[in-house]
């Protein structure tokens, strides 16, 4: 089982309506992301993910730029994944239905960071569209992850 953590792509600086959460993706965030989906192509051919992804505007603007990359058992679109931090996320996580299959959560920082940081038990800092794909090789279900349970199987940080 892994786990993929996907921040959102870099963002323009304000939105139409004045709304962090209706902040759309930057032409540069737009390339990132591309960047990502590339990756995503060659490393997750084969995987059926359950995506679950902030239902803000960069994070579903993310989404629909990498969505055709891989194959979707489940998607959701959740208000309570924006700008959630690291204990909400794993709680979330420890909850989900199909535990044993690969996720991708589409988020924000510093909640991913956290939660990476904490699956690893080292620094993580995750950048704008940076993708980190998480192995738990001991596990079976979501609910045992935990502090250090994690093992880092690649990264992409397009910039």
């Amino acid at each position: 089982m892994r786990l993929y953590l996907l921040r959102h792509g870099e963002a323009v600086h304000n939105s139409s309506t004045g709304n962090d959460f209706d902040r759309v993706l930057s032409e540069e965030g737009k390339n990132q992301v591309d960047r990502v989906k590339n990756r995503l192509i060659n490393d997750a051919s084969g995987i059926e993910f359950n995506v679950f992804c902030s239902s803000s505007a960069r994070t579903k603007e993310t989404w629909d730029l990498i969505a055709t990359s891989i194959t979707v058992s489940n998607i959701e679109f959740r208000e309570d994944l924006y700008l959630a931090d690291q204990t909400f996320l794993l709680n979330f996580l420890w909850n989900r239905p199909n535990q044993t299959q690969s996720v991708l959560l589409i988020g924000h920082n510093n909640g991913l960071s956290d939660l990476a940081s904490y699956l690893l038990d080292e620094l993580i800092v995750l950048p704008t569209s940076g993708l980190l794909i998480i192995d738990f090789p001991e596990i079976k279900k979501l609910t045992d992850i935990g502090l250090g349970t994690g093992v880092k199987v690649s990264q992409c940080f397009p910039h």
